[in-house]
């Protein structure tokens, strides 16, 4: 096998989940002996990067970083280049032209949400038109890469693209690194005393993951939460995550009475502690293009209840058979089915397996293979 140069352009490694699946994925690449870089928009930093890839920062806005972009592409010729978000896609189609390498680095765009929804419900003006350019200009990469089956077919049916023309390859989520660190200290108390795998049926912790943001929909967890609790007085909720809703989901716990049974303890470095201790992990989302925490969820044996949103929970849920799904935004119906998965968790072991399936080397072997690299 020879060993690639590889750029992954994840735009950010802070501010959600794409920047841990760039890290995932460049782990897996590493260690199939291929060099990585990782191009970087900003000084945001998630997870440190990997041992042996190369951190590039090339500015902070990215009109201003294409000259940037352009010379680090001339100057360290990629084999594969795998980019992220509208505007990065846009950015290294533009950075690979300008340095003369069509035809020698192939291009992979990705996309991580479900565009259709997004942009109904949830984006602004900026992120509308890069996504519109994006589109009329998505034949030019070698290889469209979507996280979900949802995703997916709705690009294809959108811009009638013949079927197949987007590939599907499901997050990286795992690591050695990130599975060994399921074990780790919980350091909040309502978790600290347990061990991975405990339960408290007479006082479950319900966790919800995710930023503090309308498209994940915490007010409708919050109002099923209430009508839980009616049942299960001793049950307690944690949010995971930060963002600009947080003062008004304050108000909310407060107005439904929920204050001291509901935290909302802010970004944590590592939601696995939590979860391998959890006794359900609940996803409201509007929408979605895959959900690492589901699969977070999974891959540590906690039960999982999700809304059907589009799109990725149904698949990686294998149509209700792993957790249930029920409508976004019906409270009732959430509630309904969070009471059945704390009566009835089933079994963590074929939860395990089936979230264990998204690991780094699998997800690096096809990303090679979507454009016919052998590696």
């Amino acid at each position: 096998m020879t060993p690639l140069r590889i750029c992954l352009a994840p735009g950010t490694l802070g501010g959600g989940g794409i920047g841990v699946v760039m890290l995932n994925l460049a782990e897996g690449l590493l260690a199939r002996g291929h060099a990585v870089d990782l191009l970087l928009l900003d000084e945001a930093q998630g997870r440190p990067a990997p041992a042996g890839a190369r951190v590039v920062r090339v500015g902070a806005r990215a009109r201003q970083a294409l000259p940037a972009v352009a010379r680090h592409l001339r100057e360290s010729p990629p084999d594969l280049i795998v980019s992220a978000r509208d505007y990065v896609n846009l950015l290294l189609l533009a950075g690979r032209r300008l340095a003369g390498l069509q035809g020698r680095s192939r291009l992979v765009w990705t996309y991580h949400t479900h565009a259709a929804s997004q942009h109904r419900l949830g984006a602004g003006r900026t992120a509308r038109l890069a996504g519109w350019i994006g589109e009329r200009l998505i034949r030019w990469p070698e290889a469209r890469v979507a996280v979900s089956q949802g995703v997916a077919r709705d690009l294809e049916a959108r811009l009638a693209l013949p079927p197949g023309a987007v590939d599907v390859i499901g997050n990286p989520v795992w690591t050695p690194a990130r599975l060994a660190r399921r074990d780790d200290p919980c350091p909040h108390p309502w978790l600290a005393g347990r061990l991975p795998g405990g339960r408290d049926p007479l006082a479950p912790v319900i966790l919800g993951i995710g930023r503090l943001a309308p498209q994940k929909d915490f007010p409708t967890l919050l109002h099923a939460f209430a009508r839980l609790r009616a049942a299960r007085p001793a049950a307690r909720l944690l949010i995971l995550g930060d963002g600009d809703r947080r003062s008004e989901l304050e108000g909310l716990i407060r107005d439904l009475g929920l204050s001291g049974a509901v935290d909302l303890p802010g970004h944590v470095p590592d939601p696995l502690p939590y979860l391998s201790r959890a006794d359900l992990f609940t996803l409201s989302s509007r929408w979605e293009g895959f959900s690492l925490a589901l699969v977070e969820a999974l891959g540590c044996g906690c039960a999982v209840v999700s809304t059907d949103c589009p799109s990725g929970p149904a698949e990686i849920l294998e149509a209700g058979r792993l957790g249930p799904l029920v409508p976004p935004g019906d409270p009732e119906a959430l509630a309904a089915a969070m009471a059945r998965a704390l009566d009835t968790p089933g079994d963590p072991r074929s939860r395990k397996e089936a979230g264990l399936r998204f690991g780094s080397d699998g997800a690096a072997r096809a990303y090679l293979a979507a454009v016919g690299l052998d590696g």
